[in-house]
């Protein structure tokens, strides 16, 4: 018998293609591409017509690698399951559907801090009628992950992130479940160890930091080009975030951070896709109140002095009096560059340090209205008495929102400039070298 088939389209590239068709009205593929590695692309077709779909993927689904052999079968009003072999493992799968629980949350939190990959997320939720958690079947439950996504009316979603579940409690009568979460680095690099697998031996850093994720089960990652050729063997107990900032440290400009998506990546901070900082304006006093202030002249200097051993040079700097107060004319800061940095070099690094000093010594921390879109890194421009000023980058937030209201907290440190490090990360960029007690690097 010959099929006649009412719709056809090449959605994409790949092998053992799984259809299933959920509840949801959801059209799924999930497929396997030239790696092992599962993905998976998903559609919802109006009406039932499939002549005119739009196609979005998914990413990769699974932290296995090397699968062969998928079988996938529809579980009506829940998901799929199915069975696949990974590294010689026979293995059970089963997809979920989420569950939208938008409902149920009484009030949370979010918090992201410039010191920490790692963000976390706090709420109170609503158990009616047992729904959510019961003895014999949990929907909200440890490692469960919550995507979070806020609109208002008919405005798209922008995503607030995406966590996993730490613990989940509730007081016994009672209704409400508090629960708190971490994002996927702190709770897939942060809680795992590499154990016996030490040695990363691959061509490239950039193949080997891939690895390093592979490993940890991250399903949506980047890693930059980098034309280091390092060899790289942690100790066994070494955390994979820890592991992975010491790499890091040592690359002059680059990160390790989450986009809001639960994309991890590792590359320059201009790198692209990673969420780029832009700049919000607020009206003191209107859309946004200061609530603390702390002015400290640590990070303020008179006098610079950066050096190398090999070549053999030392520049001092003196600098301009602080534009809030005056420091003592002998307060110095001493940096030593690593070996081969040049005269050239050293008069860049202390310019850039003097930039970073004459803009130092005021943290301010602000309640406003709701802004889902800031992250670490946005420059503030504030408003007030009819002037504007640029008064730093953000350096902490804490989103609250829920049934007591929405609103945004973060804290401004004016040392800090748009696409630009920190004062005390630059020094410890200009500083580092390429020993540490927790990587070697062959």
């Amino acid at each position: 018998m010959i099929l006649e088939f009412e719709y056809t389209a090449e959605v994409g590239e790949g092998s053992s293609p799984q259809v299933v068709h959920l509840m949801d009205n959801s059209f799924n593929i999930i497929y396997l591409d030239s790696t092992g590695t599962v993905k998976g692309t998903t559609t919802s077709p109006e009406m039932g017509l499939y002549d005119s779909l739009t196609w979005k993927s998914k990413g990769r689904m699974s932290p296995d690698i090397s699968i062969s052999y998928p079988s996938l079968k529809k579980v009506a009003h829940y998901g799929a399951y199915g069975f696949w072999s990974s590294n010689g493992n026979h293995k059970f799968v089963m997809y979920m559907l989420p569950t939208d629980i938008s409902h149920t949350i009484e009030n949370g939190s979010i918090t992201h801090s410039k010191d920490s990959a790692v963000s976390s997320a706090s709420f109170t939720i609503q158990n009616i009628n047992n729904t959510l958690l019961r003895r014999s079947r949990s929907v909200i439950s440890p490692n469960t992950k919550l995507e979070l996504y806020f609109s208002m009316g008919d405005s798209e979603e922008i995503s607030l992130g995406q966590f996993y579940i730490d613990r989940v409690s509730t007081a016994i009568p009672g209704n409400a479940l508090s629960v708190s979460a971490r994002n996927a680095i702190g709770k897939l690099l942060k809680e795992q160890t590499f154990d016996e697998n030490i040695s990363f031996t691959e061509a490239t850093l950039q193949e080997n930091l891939q690895a390093i994720f592979t490993l940890a089960g991250i399903e949506n990652f980047f890693v930059g080009d980098s034309p280091k050729v390092w060899k790289l063997t942690f100790e066994p107990e070494t955390t994979y975030l820890s592991g992975v900032e010491d790499v890091v440290a040592l690359l002059p400009g680059w990160k390790v951070s989450e986009n809001s998506d639960g994309t991890i990546g590792i590359g320059a901070v201009t790198d692209t896709r990673f969420e780029q900082p832009g700049t919000f304006q607020f009206e003191r006093n209107k859309n946004c109140w200061s609530y603390t202030t702390e002015y400290s002249d640590e990070q303020t200097y008179s006098r610079i002095c950066v050096s190398c051993k090999n070549p053999s040079n030392t520049l001092y700097v003196d600098l301009p009096p602080h534009k809030l107060w005056v420091s003592p004319s002998h307060k110095t800061i001493y940096i030593t560059a690593p070996d081969g940095t040049s005269a050239a070099e050293l008069t860049e690094y202390a310019n850039n340090l003097a930039d970073s000093i004459a803009i130092s010594g005021r943290t301010e921390t602000f309640a406003g209205k709701f802004t889902p879109q800031m992250i670490i890194g946005d420059s503030i421009e504030m408003t007030a008495d009819g002037e504007t000023e640029t008064i730093g980058i953000v350096t902490s937030i804490r989103h609250t929102l829920g049934r007591k209201g929405f609103y945004t907290e973060f804290t401004v440190d004016s040392s800090g400039r748009k696409g630009k490090p920190m004062l005390k990360d630059y020094v410890s960029q200009i500083s580092g070298s390429k020993a540490s007690s927790k990587v070697v690097i062959s």
